[in-house]
């Protein structure tokens, strides 16, 4: 074998082997993930879909959707004191917190929200308050425009609702055309560069409050570098604008109350953009404009909790 052939198997070797290392911190970071936040609630088949869902209280019920690359624990903050007047159902998303798809492929927006209707359906739920909050706004009033009956009225915390063909700074990392492209990412670098930009991302999603000390656990932030949900939040980014373009035209044909609410100062979802336009378009919204950012279910709890309540008692 010629020097050359020696120089490249090396270089080969190393790649192997480095691969392996990535791919072996991955799935130490994973471990360590769900050793901090395991399932928290139950688990349910609906529509293709394994869902991890919690039901706590009694009362009017209300199904609460998070945002991209979160999870249930997201409505931490929220749960227990609305659980004391209403039954509340929180759920992780499909490829989220510790959903998954059955096919293993990432299901569009909207047929992220027939599975939450047919769950709704499933847990027999008499048409509930609907809450959601960013891109589960998003999937929220996909629902509402596909399957109206299945709601009473819906409550969006900070959605994503216009056509944005640029991501936020802060979710650029998730913009990856190539599925491939996307898993080799996950299951390699995702991890490593994860955590070492963790703080800064948090720090971002919150802006301008600080992010909670707790949210890592209590928030099940830890779950985020996870590969399974940087590849299903990396497909949602990716279907987001598409989807948006159908849906955006329908908004007047909303009948149904909807309630809107933002923070004042919302770098990932601004105000004007997104709530402004999108209450505009429905002869029945109302916009409600807050203190904070894009995170005021956890940094303004007592502010959404009375939203929450006042839309339950008008329905």
């Amino acid at each position: 074998m010629s020097d050359g052939w020696i120089v490249i198997a090396v270089i080969v070797a190393a790649l192997v082997l480095l691969v392996a290392c990535l791919m072996l911190y991955t799935l130490l970071t994973q471990w360590q993930a769900q050793k901090q936040v395991p399932p928290s609630g139950k688990f349910v088949e609906v529509e293709g879909a394994r869902l991890h869902y919690m039901d706590q209280g009694s009362g009017p019920a209300v199904v609460m959707v998070h945002g991209l690359g979160g999870n249930l624990r997201n409505f931490y903050a929220l749960l227990d004191q609305l659980a004391e007047t209403c039954r509340v159902v929180v759920v992780d998303r499909p490829g989220s917190g510790y959903s998954t798809s059955l096919s293993g492929e990432q299901p569009t927006l909207r047929a992220q929200a027939t599975i939450i209707a047919r769950f709704i359906e499933r847990l027999g739920l008499e048409r509930p308050l609907l809450v959601g909050h960013s891109l589960g706004g998003a999937l929220s009033l996909a629902l509402a425009l596909d399957h109206p009956e299945r709601i009473r009225a819906v409550l969006l915390i900070s959605p994503v609702s216009q056509v944005v063909r640029v991501p936020p700074k802060v979710f650029k990392v998730l913009f990856i055309h190539s599925p491939f492209l996307r898993s080799l990412i996950a299951w390699t670098l995702m991890a490593p560069l994860g955590k070492l930009a963790h703080r800064a991302t948090l720090k971002a999603v919150f802006h301008p409050e600080p992010a909670p000390p707790a949210f890592d656990i209590a928030g099940g932030g830890a779950l985020g570098l996870r590969p399974g949900n940087f590849i299903a939040a990396s497909s949602d980014m990716m279907m987001l604008p598409d989807e948006l373009e159908q849906m955006v035209p329908r908004y007047p044909s909303l009948t149904m109350p909807v309630d809107v609410v933002f923070g004042r100062e919302d770098p990932i979802c601004p105000c004007q953009v997104h709530g402004v336009r999108l209450a505009a378009a429905m002869a029945n919204a109302h916009l409600h404009v807050i203190e904070g950012g894009h995170m005021i279910p956890v940094t303004a709890p007592d502010e959404i909790i009375q939203r929450i309540r006042q839309a339950v008692v008008s329905l």
